[in-house]
């Protein structure tokens, strides 16, 4: 009987836990906190992006594959403003494209 009891117990718990959880991330983190969050995850799963660069006139300027991350560069002096964004290739080369450039980032 306490057996069933103590597993009745922790399934209780679990659930309280999850449903607490969800709460605590749907209405109490600001957009940016739940972005970062997604970032960190992205960061451990990874991805499988194509990133392809436009010249002005349309043409395809460069493409990579296979990229795990794209990230962009932190703000200057609290303003938000970013103004690069940088990956590494498979190789692990670094690439930084400046905000100038217009590019496409697709999952594979």
């Amino acid at each position: 009987m306490s057996k069933i009891r103590f597993r009745a117990i922790i399934i209780v718990l679990v659930i309280v836990s999850l449903a607490g959880g969800f709460i605590f991330f749907r209405y109490f983190f600001t957009f940016e906190q739940r972005q970062q969050v997604r970032r960190s995850i992205d960061s451990v799963t990874g991805q499988n992006l194509t990133i392809t660069v436009f010249g002005f006139d349309g043409r395809i300027v460069k493409r990579w594959v296979g990229i795990q991350k794209i990230t962009s560069g932190r703000d200057k002096k609290g303003t938000g403003e970013r103004n690069y964004t940088y990956f590494y290739t498979r190789e692990g080369k670094y690439v930084q494209i400046p905000d100038s450039v217009w590019y496409i980032a697709e999952e594979e």
